[in-house]
């Protein structure tokens, strides 16, 4: 296969699946959402179930637009996904929201809006765009936007150590 091939195809069949399974009704989001001390699967699982079709919809857009547009990689989508199912509930589950079940892809499609964060032309203008999302998630019902923060700092961070350094002589 050509170049970036596997990933957009991996990116679609993520897509598809997402919004397949979003047709299914699940009796009980605990036991395939995240949430403090959620067992090990609810851990893996939570990416690839979601409230609605209409959830479903915007975060395999969002995760289509994003690999598409930056050519990522099959790595930096393992890794986007390693980062968002250890996101720490159970410690952080004490103050934040972490209670109720947190379903949906949107954790893995953080990590990798802030490991382009270095990529895009007008950085400035994308932080504050990235700053806006995360904040107004604050104030929606049923959106976990303290995961999304967690998930965008995390690409972020992963971005910034993999930066090249320009030596100046």
């Amino acid at each position: 296969m050509g170049e970036g091939k596997v990933e957009k195809a991996s990116a679609v069949v993520i897509a598809l699946l997402v919004t397949v399974l979003s047709f299914f009704h699940i009796a009980g989001w605990h036991s395939v959402g995240i949430y403090a001390h959620c067992p090990l699967a609810g851990r893996f699982l939570y990416p690839f179930f979601h409230s609605g079709v209409f959830h479903a919809s915007l975060n395999a857009w969002c995760l289509l637009s994003v690999v598409f547009s930056y050519g990522v990689s099959f790595r930096r989508m393992l890794v986007a996904y390693l980062l968002a199912v250890t996101v720490p509930v159970d410690t952080l589950g004490g103050f934040l929201p972490f209670d109720n079940p947190t379903v949906g892809l949107s954790g893995v499609v953080y990590v990798l809006f802030g490991s382009i964060s270095f990529e895009v032309l007008r950085k400035r203008y994308y932080q504050c765009w990235m700053l806006f999302y995360i904040g107004i998630g604050f104030f929606m019902p049923n959106t976990n936007a303290w995961l999304h923060l967690y998930c965008y700092l995390c690409g972020f961070v992963v971005a910034l150590l993999n930066k090249p350094i320009h030596i100046k002589r």
